[in-house]
């Protein structure tokens, strides 16, 4: 875990325009509002400039009439080319949007999460004479080549380089997704590493509900849970496999899948070829808020597979409920989680070392309890609190010449 220096500017409030270019509707979403209550409980006004209304409540169509650019944006989606020219075009639409409502707010800075072809809000930081932070969560061109879902891989890896390169500070969330953006000539010393965090007063560690446990026909039970949208990324397939190996024996052991998503019909027909029904419970789809009081009922808390880049926010939130965890052994997780300190790790794709790893922790409760401890007080050492996060973007911001409001 890097080690971040920041200026200290004394309190001062400051007004922030949050420009993004998301749907908004999943953990991007969570992302964008957590930052942003931790920002305005400290005394900050934030407002949004974006195509949806990201403070509408989730799940909820946006508030306001759907605009012409995002009624086609989404008719060509379809198509690499005209979609990749209509992402470029955006910034025709988005600089004067983000000038006018920061003249509008009298803004004291731009914060903006960064998008494919995006280079809107450093623009109009320019022209307004205004610091700009932005925060990267992928490397977006060289993850769209990987999905074949880029037409002009050169073009959105220049606009990514060059935006990026004219922010004041760039926030990525881990050391390897900062490592990639420097490789792909993103100015090291523009980069800081800001992990996710969590809210403590919504993920803490909290007594499991006994009758939601019976409900779902977990009393007794010894669980292994997962939360998180059903992707063929995530390896659910595998953890299935790995608790089905970890479970011989134990009748006890029970893995609870908190989510949907496409992946769900292939994981239920596996689910059934193993004869693993009533053993393995899916609640369906859970709101964010929903998600505290499913992994209370949570002993083992899963991460079967991730991306090399990625800070998982499921991870931190398992974290901050004092969970037992265990995860792939690279070097994003292992920035979170130490092998045996604040949870386990396992050989990345090894479905037999993750389900190792599973029996072990099923078959030894203090040493889940340890584990789960630790997890727990590493939040606060490691300062994985978006509390934590708004204080240090402010003192950013500080230190770049915001003024106070």
């Amino acid at each position: 875990m890097n080690d971040l220096v920041f200026v200290r500017v004394g309190s001062f409030h400051i007004r922030i325009l949050y420009h993004h270019r998301t749907g908004a509707t999943d953990a991007q979403r969570v992302h964008i509002m957590e930052i942003t209550r931790a920002l305005r409980a400290q005394g900050h006004e934030v407002q949004f400039a974006g195509l949806v209304d990201v403070e509408a409540a989730p799940g909820v169509a946006d508030n306001r009439p759907p605009s012409g650019l995002r009624r086609l944006l989404g008719a060509i989606k379809g198509n690499r080319y005209v979609y990749d020219i209509a992402q470029i075009g955006y910034n025709l639409y988005a600089i004067p949007k983000i000038m006018a409502q920061a003249r509008r707010m009298k803004a004291d800075a731009i914060y903006e999460r960064h998008a494919l072809f995006n280079v809107a809000g450093v623009v109009a930081a320019r022209l307004l004479n205004l610091p700009i932070i932005v925060e990267v969560n992928s490397p977006l061109s060289m993850e769209q080549q990987r999905e074949n879902a880029i037409a002009f891989v050169g073009i959105g890896a220049a606009m990514e380089r060059w935006g990026l390169n004219r922010a004041n500070k760039v926030l990525t969330v881990t050391t390897p997704l900062k490592d990639i953006m420097v490789g792909m000539g993103v100015l090291g010393d523009k980069i800081m590493v800001m992990p996710n965090g969590i809210d403590p007063a919504h993920f803490g560690k909290a007594a499991p509900d006994a009758a939601m446990a019976a409900t779902l026909g977990l009393g007794g039970k010894t669980v292994v849970g997962f939360v998180g949208w059903f992707r063929e990324w995530h390896g659910i397939d595998r953890l299935i496999d790995a608790f089905k190996a970890a479970s011989v024996g134990n009748d006890d052991l029970a893995l609870l899948l908190i989510g949907d998503g496409p992946a769900r019909v292939g994981l239920e027909a596996q689910i059934a070829k193993l004869g693993l029904e009533g053993r393995v419970v899916i609640t369906g789809a859970a709101s964010h808020d929903q998600v505290p009081k499913y992994l209370a009922l949570v002993d083992i808390a899963m991460q079967p597979a991730a991306n090399e880049y990625c800070c998982p926010m499921k991870v931190i939130e398992y974290m901050g409920m004092g969970k037992a965890i265990i995860a792939p052994d690279q070097p994003n997780l292992s920035e979170l989680i130490e092998d045996g300190g604040n949870g386990l790790l396992f050989a990345p794709g090894d479905t037999a070392d993750m389900g190792r790893a599973i029996r072990n922790l099923a078959e030894h409760k203090a040493e889940r309890l340890r584990l789960g401890t630790n997890a727990q007080a590493s939040i606060e050492t490691r300062g994985l609190l978006w509390s934590a996060n708004a204080a240090r973007v402010v003192e950013m911001f500080g230190g770049f010449g915001a003024k106070p409001a």
